[in-house]
């Protein structure tokens, strides 16, 4: 699952204290290069690079199936082949046989490692900031910028994008009623409500004002309409405190299939008027339009 706001904090943190640690690490090898001494399992064990705390943070954002998977592997193996060399570079000292062309090669894997890494940290810098402050969501135009990895990814297997908008009902009238800080409020609580009923493969974004967009992940409109009506009833069951008060919330819901030819902006634009259909039908409910165009009532 990508990144939330929450886990680039914390993995920014993680990778600096990595980093750090890293640091520390090279510049035991530069002391027993040029002090003496002997070197230990940290350095010359075979499996060095599983054990220091940049493996551990390398192995967290390897697992699921995050859309930086890519370049988190390539780091990996920068990684693995700076402690082969610096293996190799430790043995040949403490045989006296160390080379110049040993110490560059370090010098350079280390050096490629480093320069990966300082990529990596203005992706994750540049990520963080397509994400909304108030609802810790991801905005819009990372909606526009993943879609097409996402719809790319699930075009190989007998799975299918869905997109799935959702607007807050009657949220004019909680700023009216409650102001604005109270609609802050709600909409910090339908984000957290929205995202907690999301599955792994599952992608919420804040599209705009009162109104949130998911990509889901189903095998046929059945699946998809489950999907929905999941989201759209874990909000209907958890009231949000306003002011004191307790209060239901509701979600409208339009959904529908990516087709092939589909644009994300086509896409988005069947969702939404079988969303502004359930609006006018009555509200909290979830509306599909089928690839014939036809407006469904979920949960009917």
């Amino acid at each position: 699952m990508p990144l939330n706001i929450n886990d680039l904090d914390y993995s920014l943190s993680e990778l600096n204290i990595a980093i750090k640690d890293h640091y520390d690490w090279a510049a035991k090898i530069l002391s027993l290069n040029l002090l003496g001494g002997e070197a230990d399992e940290e350095i010359v064990h075979p499996d060095s690079h599983c054990h220091c705390r940049f493996s551990k943070w390398l192995k967290l954002r390897l697992e699921g199936e995050a859309l930086d998977r890519e370049m988190i592997a390539l780091i990996d193996c920068q990684h693995t082949e700076m402690h082969d060399v610096a293996r190799e570079l430790m043995q040949s000292i403490m045989s006296k046989k160390v080379t110049e062309e040993l110490v560059q090669h370090y010098h350079s894997t280390q050096q490629i490692l480093i320069e990966s890494l300082d990529r990596y940290k203005e992706y994750l810098f540049s990520y963080r900031n397509l994400h909304d402050a108030l609802t810790g969501l991801p905005l819009r135009h990372l909606l526009y910028r993943e879609f097409p990895l996402i719809r790319s990814k699930y075009n190989l297997s007998d799975s299918r994008v869905y997109v799935l908008i959702m607007d807050i009902d009657r949220f004019k009238s909680i700023n009216d009623t409650w102001g604005h800080n109270a609609g802050d409020d709600v909409l910090r609580s339908v984000a957290l409500a929205l995202r907690a009923a999301t599955r792994d493969n599952e992608r919420i974004y804040r599209f705009g004002g009162e109104e949130f967009i998911t990509l889901l992940i189903a095998k046929n409109d059945e699946d998809a309409g489950f999907a929905a009506e999941r989201m759209r009833k874990h909000l209907e069951s958890h009231s949000i405190k306003v002011a004191g008060v307790e209060i239901s919330v509701t979600v409208t819901g339009g959904l529908t299939k990516v087709r092939a030819q589909d644009s994300l902006h086509e896409a988005i634009g069947r969702a939404d008027k079988a969303m502004y259909y359930g609006k006018n039908t009555g509200r909290n409910r979830c509306i599909m339009s089928t690839i014939a165009e036809d407006l469904i009532t979920l949960g009917e």
